[in-house]
């Protein structure tokens, strides 16, 4: 497990292309929190209940991403297997949509409505998570954005 990150564009990165798409790196949480695929679904549940997660990497004995899992899924596991062991590799989801950290916003989340997710781990170029975008982080940002804009509306009829 790692250290939760410093939250949503903690980073203090700006869109270095000089355009006006965001990016993912703007939004993302780094150092995200992580579990590994032995571990018990009790101790990944209590680790989201912690740090008020709903969706959680899964990293192999390696480090290397190999699924993810989601607070729902140890919920249901919860009911039905109270009393037993599971790992988090028999319940997370081994199909795990990523992004990068230069990807736009807009596609990261396209991504999450396409797939009907609610994060997404992003990667570097050797497959190592470096954070986690939410659907929550990208509301924040379209928020930021029409509020600007609506700053921005307001004042140019004041002027």
């Amino acid at each position: 497990m790692t250290a939760p990150g410093a939250g949503p564009g903690a980073s203090g990165s700006t869109n270095q292309t000089g355009d006006d798409d965001m990016l993912v790196r703007d939004r993302m949480s780094a150092h995200p929190v992580t579990i590994r695929s032995d571990a018990d679904y009790k101790t990944a549940l209590k680790l989201m209940q912690e740090h008020e997660l709903h969706h959680v990497p899964v990293l192999d004995e390696h480090r290397k991403l190999v699924g993810i899992v989601a607070e729902r899924d140890l919920l249901l596991a919860a009911a039905q297997h109270l009393a037993s062991t599971i790992e988090v590799g028999e319940i997370m989801h081994r199909d795990v949509a990523t992004v990068t950290r230069d990807m736009p916003i807009a596609e990261a989340a396209a991504l999450m409505v396409d797939r009907r997710i609610g994060g997404l781990p992003v990667v570097d170029a050797q497959q190592q998570v470096i954070g986690v975008i939410t659907e929550t982080d990208i509301f924040r940002a379209f928020v930021e954005v029409e509020r600007r804009l609506d700053s921005g509306e307001r004042h140019r009829r004041v002027s």
